[in-house]
């Protein structure tokens, strides 16, 4: 059993010429959500095999965050030059190249459209699209991340800043 902890970082500041779109920073607001998140997580015990982010400066705050919330060490983070701008198909891609069998809780914090369509891609159902800081848990019934494909997964919790983090009903 594998699970994907998919993430779409926190609330960032807005775009501009003095604030390229790669360079953004958390906002306050998403620093906090973030916090949050990572505690929840760590009250309920769960435990990271890996931690992947984007290169860029928001997800990678995020992923900091979250970390520490559940005590996985910062400095173990991948970061992914490859996943800033990526596709569904570049995400599902990626994850069909971990080849370590003993990674079964798999993080992965990215930017939307691409995480609210590789949602849709893995478990083919059309949930929306995922505000910042939203997490969507997937569990595959595979024993590699060579397996996982198109409508394998099956969403076992969402969670969403704007309700407290409460697993929304799906």
């Amino acid at each position: 059993m594998k699970k994907l902890f998919l993430l779409r970082h926190a609330q960032t500041e807005g775009y501009s010429l003095s604030n390229p779109d790669y360079e953004r920073k958390l906002t306050e607001r998403g620093v906090q959500d973030a916090m949050q998140l990572g505690q929840l997580l760590h009250q309920r015990d769960i435990v990271a095999d890996k931690m992947v982010s984007s290169s860029a400066v928001r997800a990678q705050m995020t992923a900091r965050l979250i970390a520490n919330g559940i005590k996985y060490p910062p400095s173990e983070i991948q970061i992914e030059d490859e996943l800033y701008q990526c596709s569904e198909r570049d995400l599902l891609q990626f994850i069909n190249q971990i080849d370590d069998t003993s990674i079964n809780n798999l993080f992965l914090i990215n930017h939307n459209p691409a995480v609210s369509a590789f949602m849709y891609l893995l478990s083919e159902k059309d949930y929306g699209f995922l505000s910042p800081c939203s997490l969507v848990v997937f569990s595959f019934d595979v024993e590699n991340w060579t397996e996982i494909s198109r409508g394998s997964g099956k969403v076992e919790e969402m969670r969403v800043p704007e309700n407290g983090f409460e697993n929304v009903s799906l």
